[in-house]
């Protein structure tokens, strides 16, 4: 007598299937994994552009305004509602208010980790005067950083 149809059938068994799903979950795990952690890095490095980006406004602002450049210093752009210049220079408190919300804007509020300075000093390099002018910008609570610092010839 021959064998049936049935008996020659062969199928994953419940074990075998069980251990399959087990598998695939796992890998299932760390592919989402992946994608949270690369989403980090994505929005860090999103936020260290736009810091730059920022950083170089200001340095290249500096550059055309020499005769000002003293307006700038010790400005902490953190604070929008603090924002002071001297007498006279307006068009200077615009642009730090500019700067200090766009900052608030792209970047997100002032963390307590979170450093948004201009410091310009002057120098004396040889026989000549210098400004030095150094912006630090951070965001994500200190986390992304960028630090531009520059040389101006002084008036």
């Amino acid at each position: 007598m021959g064998r049936s149809v049935i008996e020659d059938q062969q199928g994953f068994t419940l074990i075998e299937a069980l251990v399959s799903v087990a598998i695939f979950a796992i890998g299932f795990a760390g592919v989402y994994a992946l994608v949270g952690v690369s989403d980090r890095v994505l929005q860090n490095s999103v936020n260290r552009q736009q810091l730059n980006f920022q950083a170089n406004e200001i340095v290249e602002t500096l550059n055309s305004d020499p005769r000002n450049i003293a307006e700038y210093h010790g400005k902490n752009l953190g604070r929008c509602s603090s924002l002071s210049v001297s007498k006279g220079k307006d068009e200077q408190l615009k642009r730090l208010k500019r700067w200090c919300e766009r900052s608030s804007g792209e970047t997100g509020e002032k963390k307590s980790n979170d450093q948004r300075r201009i410091q310009v000093i002057k120098k004396s390099l040889g026989n000549r005067e210098v400004n030095v002018a150094s912006i630090e910008l951070t965001s994500n609570d200190g986390k992304n950083t960028v630090t531009l610092k520059r040389t101006f010839n002084a008036d």
